[in-house]
């Protein structure tokens, strides 16, 4: 059976290492890949000969988005598809009914309400809270001084609410740092209780369509330019035992990242992404490979177990690729035919 699978975000991290995992997978020698980007020119297009379609679309907050995702997938008959930046996670999760009811094709996020939860920082905290999960104390940012009461003081962080791939995030000492730090409107800004401890995980976990948690893996990771530069795949208990009450909780379609630092032996987790993540290639690498889980389960209903992954270490480098220029896609797609 012919394999169709659509990866968004050509020029992103996050869609190449999709694209990786997916290469990795036991797909990887026969899935015919088609891929967006809302430029021209995006290093995913040219990552593998199973590329066979380079496809332009508008940016994802442009009314017509879902309607060229629709054409593409109707005209290729995807089966299939992952989301490949973070701005499009919104609007594919919101249009994934629509999606999959006229053409067929799954989308491989999770249900909209668990999307805003991964996105707006002060939603995840109010659900935490709910749900009897532990996270540090926060607040928006009018609400400062009832923070500085409940924690004793400073240092606090302060951060963007909603996702920013790690910028303007500052720790704050005083009351007029706080006020000379501030970099937009207050609503749009979280206060965090600071976790004193310099030793932070990134922790995948992975539910099937019937919401169980099939595996977690944990990750030590350095940042650098917003993306995990190098770091270790680790078995550490605690971090893996409050992933997967996170995930029991909310229940995500797929794949969740659960971001959290040790303080005192124990796991605080801060910050969730409910996305597939830069680092799925590294992962799937070690035997946890998500994306190919995602197509095992939720495409054809396949039972699958990620519990047998293996610990070892990454580091990113720079890579080239090459590429004639008539095959850079035009205005609307180009398509390359495999052999």
């Amino acid at each position: 059976m012919r394999l169709n699978i659509l990866v968004t975000g050509a020029g992103s991290t996050m869609g190449q290492s999709v694209m990786k995992a997916l290469l990795m997978s036991k797909y990887g020698s026969e899935v015919y890949i088609h891929v967006t980007n809302s430029e021209q020119l995006g290093a995913g297009f040219f990552l593998s000969e199973r590329v066979v379609g380079r496809h332009i679309v508008p940016i994802a907050k442009d009314p017509s988005y879902i309607d060229e995702i629709i054409k593409i997938c109707k005209k290729f008959a995807i089966d299939g598809i992952f989301s490949g930046t973070e701005h499009e996670i919104y609007a594919l999760s919101y249009g994934a009914e629509r999606i999959k009811k006229e053409t067929g094709a799954i989308v491989f996020l999770s249900r909209p309400e668990i999307v805003d939860l991964g996105t707006d920082k002060y939603k995840t905290y109010k659900a935490f809270k709910e749900n009897g999960l532990p996270f540090p104390e926060t607040a928006l940012f009018d609400d400062y001084k009832k923070l500085i009461d409940k924690v004793g003081g400073f240092p606090i962080f302060m951060k963007p609410r909603i996702a920013s791939a790690s910028r303007n995030i500052f720790k704050i000492s005083s009351e007029e740092e706080l006020f000379e730090k501030k970099f937009t409107d207050s609503e749009n800004i979280i206060l965090q209780e600071f976790l004193n401890s310099d030793i932070e995980y990134t922790a995948e976990a992975f539910c099937d369509k019937d919401g169980k948690v099939v595996g977690v893996i944990p990750m030590i990771r350095n940042l650098e330019y917003g993306m995990s530069y190098y770091g270790k795949i680790d078995d550490n208990a605690e971090v893996i035992r409050v992933t997967k009450m996170v995930a029991d909780a909310l229940k995500p379609e797929g794949a969740i990242n659960v971001q959290m630092r040790l303080v005192n032996g124990k796991a605080i987790p801060f910050e969730i992404n409910t996305r597939f993540s830069s680092t799925e290639c590294v992962r799937a690498h070690y035997g946890f490979n998500s994306v190919e889980a995602a197509i095992d389960n939720y495409l054809y209903g396949m039972e699958v177990d990620l519990n047998n992954w293996r610990k070892g270490m990454f580091m990113r480098y720079w890579h080239e690729c090459y590429f004639d220029e008539k095959d850079i896609p035009g205005a609307v797609f180009s398509v390359k035919a495999i052999g």
